[in-house]
């Protein structure tokens, strides 16, 4: 209970000291910020009253008093808080298996929230239903609370004697059966007597009889788990309620009859069988005939309902089949046909796959009001389009469409006026609206400038503004007057911001994603901007941020924060296999991997993880990975990962150690920038074995410091399946020397990626992709081959193998000429390092006879280059549901320096073509992909044996091998 009891005789005195007291600890801070009595001013019933409802608010204290006495100059103010008792944490023991979360969930209270002995009672009948749910009858749950009178938390312990899991008795069945048995009926359940109950197979079992009685005809049939009944000896008994339904027959003309019932089974989902659904029905089937060209045929349904049969007659006339011969439009004098057929799915007949030129009512209808529409946002606001003519074309199985037009006058805005708009910027109103002077008037513009004003003022603190818009058209409808008729109301604005139910995060960390200030224009934009910041954490199950009412006095609107914390900790564990190809033989290397992350660090929304994955082989890596969401301010979130990993790749065992460290920030809606700073050092532990040319590309020593801005401007409708916009990524990197850190480049990387609808579901996409690297300092330090631009895979050129794509080493290419050591930038040749007979016989005998005192290793080995330039097309288009196939080009090169990069096709050294085709299936993460790419043109590219333990190197057998046809890849995600 509050109170605030000050004598009469002191209102109205200045406040000269604030202070507080309580029983337990409280964050100073905040009870100063939420109090509304402050030193200097006044005291006042509206503070004083504005005070304690503000700390009630936070539902951290059972009590809260404000004591006034005189002082030298006025009066002094104390607070006086008696806290109260918020439940944390909450545990169980003896859970037998049930998730502790799930249990969690049954509770009608949280960690967090205010102690209740009535709830926790309660709790105490939830746990014990859901462990009845469980399969165990007579389980109780004893609840125990320990009070912390230091923190004032109430540790809630449920104490679960879960006794035996029960075993499963004879099922019950409820309601008239007939003509079935229950036998019948049971025999579809899979939970048979002596099973462990569990109701979630109870519940799979109702599904499984309403099927059944769904396959035999009674679609009506409706089956229902209604309770789990205790026997006498321990046992649970399933009840179901069952209606079993008169018998659906189904008499169809026209049509295969078996297609329907299935069809009409499919619909079924979530619905009731009745009329509608048949009419649902008849109505998806016509559409279905005239996609296959019956365009002139008929779908009609008759129900003749008795108790136990209900007959449905179907019957269907094909009619002969149709496609559109041509469109015609009538009295279109200000657009041309051309412009018009754009704007339509319906197409005349063309090629059979593509333009089949099908006609269908429902497509029609939106042809038409896409014409329509066209013609009101271009001023023909008085524009009637169709209805549509089809008459017969010049054979038996084609069809004419004609659309008439009545375009009528043009109408342009004249004048525009803004009435009432009293306390706006006016030069910010005016940007937001799309009506101009002189342009032509669209009513759909106009009805959105509504929504803009309205959205203005409400994000600025009028939320009771409402805007009329009104519009007078001159007497031959060339012109109009357009006002916008503005009432603003009475402007809010930010008051307290009261955070509950926190526990272990800090209240001050939550404030800070609530951008507002105190005294601020209130915006519900920025509530929502909270509401989704709070929500992006993960540290929290539940986040709710909604305005109080407005204090009439001084309009201000306190905002409500209220939070349910989440687990502070997740586990990941599982294991895997993998399959490597690695120099000639295949490695079979399980491996397991674990993890623990927490979402919460230290009460302040941060997140820290440790990942680890090791396989029998020895490779592993180990992650540490932290995210502070609020490096400065609210604004820059901070990335940091510190990884080490051992690895083998084509022989070599490598060992890696770096850190990686970003901060971003986002700007408006479309850009995000960031930067970023790496260092990493990679060394092969086995480099006597092997001379540095033959180590591959991830290979070669490394140990580089790095620093790079990059910024990403999206305006893609969809980031996972695009279909129109576009977006722009630069990234930058600068290696500089730090540690022991050698390599010295800048290094720069463009993309340009754009989507334009083709139709209602195609997609045409191009992508451009440009990059350069600038060595300097000593021509001694090369840049690190890691660092390299490469080309060639699953989405640069798909016709190519990953990496692979470039200009290929030739032995005996001139210096400087293409393919020489100096413009190489892949290896296909295989090299031969000689050994001393007295070892024994090397390995490439297995492959060269002649070369018997030498180790071949086999290529290709990547090598990478300072430049690139990729160029791709593709066209998406839908074949059925989740579907879809895809035609693409492909140009790709990469080069050893920025300033060879040059935009021709094939040659010595010009872009690589290849084009393909291929298959998609949207999944919720992405298109799962399947394609072929074939090159444009096949080469032959030098596989000599080279001996690299010479200088300069010796070539010991000169050979070519004509490149494969294409590759085939599957992966996840579009390429672009």
């Amino acid at each position: 209970m509050a109170r605030a009891d000050p004598p009469e005789t002191i209102w109205g005195a200045t406040v000269v000291s604030v202070g507080y007291a309580s029983d337990g600890p409280v964050d100073a801070q905040d009870v100063a910020r939420l109090a509304a009595v402050k030193a200097g001013e006044p005291l006042t019933e509206l503070a004083t009253a504005a005070t304690v409802r503000n700390l009630f608010a936070t539902r951290q204290f059972s009590d809260v008093r404000i004591d006034a006495v005189p002082a030298e100059g006025g009066v002094a103010v104390q607070i006086l808080l008696f806290r109260a008792y918020r439940v944390y944490p909450i545990r169980f023991s003896g859970r037998r298996g049930v998730p502790a979360e799930e249990l969690r969930r049954t509770l009608p209270f949280f960690a967090g929230s205010v102690y209740s002995e009535e709830e926790v009672a309660d709790g105490a009948e939830a746990v014990e239903r859901r462990f009845l749910a469980e399969g165990f009858p007579r389980a109780s749950v004893h609840p125990e609370t320990e009070f912390d009178k230091k923190r004032f938390d109430a540790r809630v312990t449920y104490r679960i004697d879960a006794g035996e899991r029960a075993r499963v008795a004879d099922p019950i069945l409820q309601g008239t059966l007939e003509p079935y048995k229950a036998e019948d009926l049971l025999g579809r359940a899979k939970l048979k007597p002596g099973d462990r109950y569990r109701e979630a197979k109870a519940l799979a079992d109702a599904t499984r009889i309403r099927e059944f009685l769904h396959e035999k005809g009674r679609l009506k049939a409706e089956v229902e788990l209604i309770a789990a009944q205790p026997t006498e000896d321990g046992r649970i008994s399933p009840v179901y309620r069952v209606f079993v339904g008169p018998e659906v027959v189904f008499e169809v003309t026209g049509i295969p009859a078996k297609p329907v019932r299935r069809d009409i089974h499919a619909l079924l989902e979530g619905q009731v069988f009745d009329e509608d659904l048949v009419l649902q029905y008849a109505e998806r089937q016509k559409e279905r005939l005239q996609r296959k060209g019956y365009f002139r045929a008929t779908v009609d349904y008759a129900l003749d309902s008795r108790v136990e049969r209900v007959t449905v007659k179907i019957t269907a006339d094909l009619g002969e089949r149709y496609s559109v011969e041509e469109i015609q439009f009538e009295g279109n004098t200000s657009a041309s046909d051309k412009t018009l057929r754009k704007l339509m799915v319906t197409t005349p007949r063309g090629f059979p796959i593509a333009r089949p030129g099908r006609l269908t009512d429902q497509e029609l209808r939106k042809d038409v009001n896409a014409i329509l529409g066209w013609y009101q946002a271009g001023g023909w606001i008085g524009a009637k389009v169709g209805p549509p003519e089809i008459t017969e074309g010049s054979k038996p199985d084609r069809l004419r469409l004609r659309i008439p037009i009545e375009e009528g006058p043009r109408t342009v805005v004249e004048h525009r006026t803004l009435d009432g708009a009293d306390h706006a910027n006016a030069p910010e109103l005016e940007a937001l609206l799309s009506i101009r002077v002189g342009q032509p008037f669209d009513p759909n513009r106009l009805r959105s400038d509504v929504s803009a004003i309205q959205q203005y003022y409400r994000n600025r603190g009028w939320l009771e503004a409402s805007v009329r818009d009104d519009y007078r058209l001159s007497e031959d409808g060339t012109r109009v007057d357009v006002t916008y008729q503005i009432v603003e109301g009475t402007r809010s604005f930010f008051g307290k911001t009261i955070v509950r139910g926190n526990v272990v995060s800090r209240t001050e960390r939550i404030r800070k994603l609530a951008t507002w200030t105190e005294g601020a224009p209130f915006s519900e934009e920025r509530l929502l901007e909270a509401q989704r910041g709070l929500s992006r954490t993960a540290a929290f199950r539940r986040v709710e941020v909604r305005p109080e009412a407005p204090d009439p006095s001084d309009h201000e609107r306190n905002v409500l924060v209220e939070v349910q914390e989440g687990s502070p900790l997740s586990l990941l564990y599982g294991f895997g296999y993998q399959y490597v190809p690695d120099a000639g033989e295949n490695r079979n290397d399980p491996f397991v991997l674990g993890g623990v992350a927490t979402r919460n660090l230290f009460g302040g929304l941060r997140s820290a993880g440790l990942e680890g994955q090791i396989a029998l082989s020895g490779r592993y890596r180990i992650q540490l990975s932290y995210r502070d969401p609020f490096l400065i301010r609210d604004n820059y979130p901070l990335v940091s990962v510190l990884f080490a990993s051992r690895e083998t790749i084509q022989n070599v065992n490598l060992e890696r150690f770096g850190f990686v460290t970003e901060v971003s920030r986002v700007f408006g809606r479309y850009l995000r920038t960031s930067l970023r700073t790496e260092y990493q050092s990679i060394r092969p532990l086995n480099p006597d074995e092997f001379s540095v040319i033959e180590l591959p590309r991830a290979d070669q020593p490394i140990e580089e410091a790095t620093v790079g801005p990059a910024f990403f401007y999206d305006r893609r409708d969809d980031p996972i399946d695009p279909h129109r916009g576009y977006y722009v990524s630069l990234a930058g990197k600068y290696a500089f020397p730090l540690f022991s850190a050698e390599a010295r480049y800048t290094k720069f990387a463009l993309q340009g990626t754009w989507f334009q609808p083709l139709g209602r579901r195609a997609v045409f996409a191009v992508s451009g992709r440009w990059g350069g690297i600038f060595p300097y300092g000593s021509a001694a330090i090369p840049v690190p081959i890691a660092e390299r631009f490469f080309v060639g895979g699953r989405s640069t050129g798909r016709a190519f193998e990953t990496d692979l794509l470039g200009i290929a080493f030739d032995p005996e290419a001139p210096a400087g000429a293409p393919g020489s050591a100096e413009t190489a930038t892949a290896d296909f040749t295989t090299q031969a390092t000689h050994r001393d007979p007295e070892d024994g016989q090397g390995n490439c005998p297995n492959i060269f006879p002649n070369a018997s005192n030498f180790d071949c290793h086999s290529g290709p080995r990547i090598i990478g280059g300072n430049g690139f330039l990729s160029l791709n097309a593709e066209l998406r288009f839908p074949i059925a549901g989740n579907l879809g196939g895809v035609v693409f080009y492909d140009a790709a090169q990469v080069w050893s320096k920025f300033t060879s990069v040059k935009l021709s096709f094939e040659g010595a050294d010009g872009l690589r073509q290849g084009a393909g085709v291929g298959l998609f299936y949207m999944l919720p993460i992405g298109p799962l992909r399947a394609e072929y790419a074939w090159k444009l043109t096949r080469r032959l590219v030098p596989t000599d044996i080279i001996d690299v333990s010479v200088v300069p190197a010796k070539t010991l057998l000169q050979r070519q091998t004509l490149e494969s046809p294409g590759q085939f890849y599957v992966s996840i995600g579009f390429p672009f």
